[in-house]
């Protein structure tokens, strides 16, 4: 029955009986809450959205505040830059933004190294614009309230380019500094303004906000547009509805702009993460240690988003989101990931972690998921590493041969097998790394370090 529910839902979002909206929600929320109670995780918000249907919006445990409602507030952290990819789509749709302006352009007084560099490359990591984190002074304009996104704008505009522009992609925010600066200034309004305008308030989402607050009052902006917000399971479900019926933007406009490949690189585009989930194209981005997680596959109009205030969480949110729309997009009954099998057998030793592991991975009627799971071992290996290191081999090694194609797993592999003591065998598995991935630099170091003179 509840199959049948879910691959009508996979066909074609339309607003769904108020008995199927039940028994598709009564079947997640069970999986959520025995994932939660696996991961250790004492709280969790959820908002789920399929078309016109709110499927979930409330909270599962408590946060440190109390119990976790739809109301409960609750940190975005990075994943608030899915939040300005929506508010992009939509100022671009008005005719407001041009991704393809250059940056001298819009900016007269920029070095001259930055003069060719479009718009659109200081979205998705791709600039080269020296990282404002890392640097000494960052910390200075971090604790000012009055600073603002100009501060950093005469930092970085000193420093060298990390990179070419365009040839490689790393993560950092100073492009989201200087792309907010620039479209404040030419729009006369501060970054959260434009997300109210162009976002929130369509959605009639008022409590998602720009969270940064100092001594009781709102400090000025300062890449707003890369973290910072708060939502909550609620407005999440309105910004998702909003999103479904072309509120914020064209839907079939926003997903060609999203997932346009001209603006992707690494599978990073306009502040988007890009992902294939049952052969739909999603688009988001997790945020503050996958304490926040959010996830929307336009063309299908299936939204979810996932929140805890709990550090250590074990990608609970990441799990459950894609658990989630796994099941929506596919129709398919939900499953829960294969880590919480795992976190959740009273008897945690290696051996037997291997042995749970592998009898779901060749059952071919499981139901649990796998996706993600190589980084889920990989951790549980790490986590045994200095008091356990031959445990965290036996992790190590599984992950070899499920993943043989992995640098990853073999350079983890070589980690335990150095802790006890087998340099040959190290000097092998980081061999087998750097062939995978030649041209790495951190894996060409290691072996010529262990190598043999």
């Amino acid at each position: 029955m509840f199959s049948t529910i879910l691959t009508s839902l996979a066909l074609a979002s339309t607003t769904l009986s108020q008995s199927d909206a039940s028994d598709i929600s009564d079947a997640l929320r069970t999986e959520i809450e025995t994932m939660r109670a696996a991961y250790g995780v004492s709280g969790l918000a959820v908002s789920v959205v399929s078309g016109d249907d709110v499927i979930l919006s409330e909270g599962f445990g408590s946060f440190e505040n109390g119990p976790v409602a739809a109301q409960s507030q609750c940190g975005l952290y990075s994943a608030t830059k899915a939040l300005t990819a929506f508010t992009l789509a939509s100022l671009i749709e008005d005719g407001d933004v041009n991704l393809n302006a250059r940056v001298g352009e819009l900016l007269t007084d920029s070095p001259e190294g930055w003069r060719d560099i479009p718009l659109w490359r200081l979205y998705n990591h791709t600039s080269g614009l020296a990282m404002i984190v890392t640097q000494e002074a960052f910390s200075g304009i971090a604790e000012d309230p009055e600073a603002g996104n100009t501060a950093i704008y005469e930092i970085v505009r000193e420093l060298p380019l990390d990179f070419e522009p365009g040839a490689h992609s790393r993560y950092q925010q100073s492009g989201y500094a200087v792309s907010e600066m620039i479209a404040e200034a030419r729009l006369g309004q501060p970054w959260p303004a434009l997300v109210e305008q162009h976002l929130t308030g369509p959605a009639q989402s008022n409590d998602t906000v720009y969270g940064q607050i100092t001594d009781g009052s709102k400090s000025v902006p300062m890449i707003s547009s890369a973290g910072g917000y708060v939502t909550t399971a609620s407005d999440m479900a309105r910004i998702f509805e909003a999103l479904n019926a072309g509120l914020i933007a064209n839907r079939d406009f926003l997903a060609d702009l999203l997932t346009d490949p001209a603006y992707m690189q690494d599978n990073y585009g306009l502040g988007v993460i890009l992902e294939d989930v049952a052969g739909e194209t999603t688009i988001g981005h997790r945020g503050g240690g996958a304490r926040a997680n959010l996830r929307y596959a336009p063309q299908a109009g299936v939204g979810v988003m996932t929140c805890t205030d709990q550090v250590g969480n074990r990608e609970l949110t990441i799990h459950v989101g894609e658990m989630v729309m796994r099941a929506l997009l596919s129709g398919e009954a939900p499953r829960p990931h294969i880590a919480s099998l795992l976190y959740g057998s009273e008897d945690a030793s290696a051996q037997t972690l291997v042995t749970l592991f592998e009898r779901e991975w060749n059952n071919s009627d499981t139901r649990y998921g796998f996706e993600g799971s190589e980084a889920v071992l990989n951790a549980l290996g790490y986590d045994r590493l200095e008091e356990a290191p031959a445990e965290a081999q036996t992790l190590f090694a599984l992950n070899t041969r499920l993943y043989p194609d992995s640098a990853n797993v073999w350079d983890s592999l070589a980690d335990a097998q150095l802790a006890l003591g087998e340099g040959a065998a190290a000097l092998h598995s980081m061999r087998r790394a750097l062939d995978l991935q030649p041209g790495n630099p951190y894996f060409q170091r290691r072996v010529a370090e262990h190598a043999p003179d």
